[in-house]
């Protein structure tokens, strides 16, 4: 997934806005393995954007 600095500083603003944590999620979210970001399954790191926009498409609409 390719954004923009444009579309990643709107979804930055979004997260502030909404007082989210930095993976656009509520504040007091709490992770198994300490961070969303890492899929046990394959041993890889999603992308932050990829994967809020996986949870909120609507935000790059809006």
């Amino acid at each position: 997934m390719s954004l923009t600095e444009d579309q990643k500083r709107k979804i930055d603003a979004r997260i502030k806005k909404d007082r989210l944590n930095q993976y656009g999620d509520p504040a007091d979210t709490v992770y198994a393995g300490g961070n969303p970001l890492f899929d046990m399954n394959s041993g890889k790191m999603l992308d932050r954007f990829e994967y809020i926009l996986r949870r909120h498409p609507d935000w790059l609409s809006k």
